[in-house]
């Protein structure tokens, strides 16, 4: 799957700034550069030092006359097989106009480099042995991080820190099967058995760590997408204005009539390096009476939608104001959920109070007093939110001090699953004496299983799969 010929791609973002980059990559990367690049001092090209800068000029040549100077650059040497891709790679440092660097790009596939694929330069990287394909992923992520928290957890995974573990797994799967493919194979030899039950007593052990893994994607899973944040409450207890002090600015329309937010809203804010998504919906009341609207119906059913797949539900209830029947419905609705009580509008005196919730919900369930207006409160229910999940507050551990490696991503999760699944089979099957050809089978499954997760078995379907979701350039 290795590649000969020579790539290049613009590697800065689009739209005009003071610099832009047009990379080159492959074989052919010293070909095409004197073509259209004039150092201001005179290089070698087969022989340059990788890790230089070179200034000089890109110029446009003619059949029939001297090269045009274009634009003054700086060109970057990265020599293979020290470079990101392992190639020989030359980024070309230009003025940041959208025809520039458009320009110098164009000479570059006039002169012999073709252009780049999504994601190619970091496929050529993985193919080359620079990264494996974990960390091949990890910088996808890495330039996609909206959040510190998982901006941290792909740098981590891009340093390596989650391939080690992965490999430890591989090495030791790979020690248990290789000796008893090894009895299979070579009945007459004199080669030790494999003992049974301590065999099964090490898969076990594997399949635990295995497991460790794959709970933490539930962790990992938030800090990639963010928390999803619910709002709800019956009309007129004002969500929109929580909605718009947590987010601080007017983003929500506010009014005294009930019933004012039809659809669902949603923005996103950082709270303590976390990606926090918040939905605010309409107000929830009975549709039984005759009194809500077509719209206002649809707008209940993408409310109850949203309470569906919320991570975090913020029950808002109006504390200057009685308990109602509609708020007693709405707390039927969402029982099970990681719920927050926001007793809103703190600022007026209160006719329901922090005590009556122990006798409608039980104790231990977290509620905020907060005002809207004032703003009070705010700050302590942002940290409720965070608090409210357990596996999140693991993972924000995790940030402060050296802890076992998390997975965010689907592909890695369905993988390691399909490990742990077939460790969990071929202890099983060596508890119930079953022949040593099942258990092998079993622990080649989950070998299998860990080799295209980091890509020391894959298919190029599942590369182009993987680095089609690239930006080109990268």
């Amino acid at each position: 799957m290795l590649e000969n010929d020579t790539i290049a791609a613009i590697a800065t973002p689009s739209g005009e700034g003071g610099l832009g980059i047009v990379r080159l990559s492959g074989p052919g990367t010293f070909d095409v550069l004197p073509k259209i690049f004039v150092p201001a001092t005179p290089v070698s090209w087969p022989s340059v030092a990788g890790h230089t800068l070179h200034h000089g000029r890109i110029v446009r040549r003619t059949d029939d006359g001297p090269p045009s100077p274009f634009d003054d650059v700086v060109v970057g040497v990265f020599r293979a097989p020290r470079s990101y891709t392992g190639e020989d790679v030359a980024e070309i440092t230009c003025h940041g106009g959208t025809l520039i660097i458009q320009s110098v790009l164009d000479l570059c596939l006039k002169s012999g480099a073709r252009l780049a694929e999504p994601g190619e330069f970091t496929k050529r990287s993985f193919l080359n042995g620079k990264l494996d394909l974990v960390q091949a992923e990890a910088v996808a992520d890495l330039i996609a991080a909206r959040s510190e928290s998982f901006r941290k957890t792909a740098f981590d995974q891009l340093q390596g820190r989650l391939s080690k573990t992965l490999q430890e797994l591989r090495r030791e799967l790979l020690d248990i099967l290789a000796h008893l493919e090894a009895n299979l194979d070579f009945v007459e030899d004199d080669i030790p058995a494999l003992e049974k039950e301590p065999a099964r007593i090490r898969i076990c052990a594997l399949e635990e760590r295995a497991n460790a893994l794959l709970e933490s994607y539930r962790e990992g899973k938030i800090l990639r997408e963010g928390i999803r944040v619910t709002l709800t409450g019956r009309p007129n207890v004002g969500k929109s204005s929580l909605f718009n002090a947590l987010l601080q600015e007017d983003r929500a329309i506010v009014s005294d009539v009930p019933g004012t937010t039809r659809d669902r809203l949603e923005e996103s804010l950082i709270v303590q390096g976390v990606s926090v998504v918040l939905h605010d919906t309409a107000g929830l009341r009975s549709m039984t009476d005759g009194s809500s609207s077509g719209v206002e119906t649809e707008g209940i059913r993408r409310a109850r939608q949203s309470l569906e797949r919320a991570d975090v539900v913020l029950f808002v209830i109006d504390s200057s104001s009685e308990w109602t029947r509609e708020d007693s419905d709405i707390l039927e609705m969402i029982r099970g959920k990681n719920t927050v009580w926001v007793l809103n509008k703190s600022d007026r005196p209160p006719r329901f109070k922090p005590d009556d919730i122990i006798a409608l919900a039980g104790k231990g369930v977290p509620s905020i007093p907060a005002s809207a207006v004032t703003g009070d409160g705010v700050p302590v229910l942002k940290q409720a939110i965070l608090k409210s999940l357990p596996a999140l507050s693991q993972g924000l551990r995790s940030m402060e001090k050296e802890t076992p490696p998390s997975i965010t991503n689907r592909r890695h999760a369905g993988l390691i699953e399909t490990a742990r699944d077939s460790l969990r089979s071929a202890a099983a099957a060596i508890g119930r004496g079953e022949a040593d050809e099942c258990v092998a089978s079993d622990l080649r499954k989950a070998l299998e299983a860990l080799s295209e997760l980091t890509g020391d078995k894959v298919v190029e379907d599942v590369l182009k799969t993987i680095f089609s979701r690239f930006c080109v350039g990268k």
